[in-house]
């Protein structure tokens, strides 16, 4: 139920613009180093929380300046918070896709700790991995995570992040995003598509969208 709830969450238009008002937890973190907002070409997910906070660490970066920081208070687990960005499914379609990251994580506790990504099809998520089966927790240097996911012949769009569901400060940076050999398992972790947002509506939004990803490196600001 867990997952269905978050997924359903992350499939709304009104989340993936990054507008979507989770709450109104008045615990004030203040727990990072963070130099800027968001960083370019990326939005945020779960809304504006005061138990988080969102944005560049130029203190503690795995590669050139900047890094992606999600910092949280949210000791109670009741929202979520990191960024995202989408694109157009055409030029991945029948091909498997790996989002890896170089993570470095500081007193972490919580679920739904990571990387994310979904696919969106025609009226169904074909795909969805939200770390919540292996969240980030405690304290670990550098090191890189990964989300592996198929792209269905029919699939619409991609949208993909990082985020926190819990208290710690957690840094990402160096992202990839390329099509790997289909060998092995992915990470998928529904059983079957999932009903979501119809394809029209998905359809109009990715059109809109870019066809290859952006700023993963997170030094655009």
């Amino acid at each position: 139920m867990l997952l269905r709830a978050r997924l359903a969450l992350l499939a709304t238009l009104m989340t993936v613009a990054g507008s979507l008002a989770c709450g109104s937890d008045t615990t004030a973190p203040n727990i990072l180093l963070i130099d800027g907002g968001i960083p370019l070409g990326w939005f945020r997910v779960g809304g504006s929380v005061a138990s988080y906070v969102v944005g560049l660490d130029e203190h503690n970066a795995h590669g050139g300046r900047a890094a992606l920081a999600i910092g949280g208070t949210d000791s109670s687990i009741r929202f979520f918070n990191g960024v995202g960005q989408q694109i157009k499914a055409d030029s991945y379609r029948g091909k498997r896709v790996r989002l890896r990251a170089w993570v470095r994580q500081v007193s972490i506790l919580g679920s739904d700790i990571g990387l994310w990504m979904r696919i969106d099809g025609p009226g169904v998520t074909q795909g969805f991995d939200n770390f919540s089966t292996r969240p980030l927790l405690g304290t670990a240097d550098w090191h890189q995570v990964e989300v592996i996911l198929d792209v269905p012949a029919n699939a619409i769009g991609i949208a993909f992040g990082a985020l926190m569901s819990g208290k710690g400060e957690l840094l990402v940076d160096d992202m990839t995003f390329e099509v790997i050999p289909a060998t092995g398992p992915t990470t998928n972790q529904l059983l079957d598509f999932t009903p979501s947002t119809d394809s029209a509506t998905f359809a109009a939004f990715y059109a809109t969208q870019p066809s290859v990803p952006t700023n993963l490196d997170f030094e655009s600001r």
